[in-house]
């Protein structure tokens, strides 16, 4: 849980996609508890709100 953690407290702003890859890689290691799959959850849901306002396509 250190990792994870280290990770998100290095962030200063929104996290990159490759952050969130980063901390998402993180999570799937540890033991699979209701905490450990919201905050999975949690991050996905981010993930895919991230892809949408950093996607070229949307901006033409």
């Amino acid at each position: 849980m250190a990792d994870i953690v280290t990770l998100a407290a290095s962030v200063n702003d929104i996290p990159s996609m490759s952050e969130t890859d980063a901390m998402l890689e993180e999570l799937r290691r540890l033991p699979r508890t209701v905490e450990t799959a919201n905050l999975i959850d949690g991050l996905l849901d981010f993930r895919s709100l991230l892809a949408i306002s950093t996607d070229p396509a949307r901006e033409a």
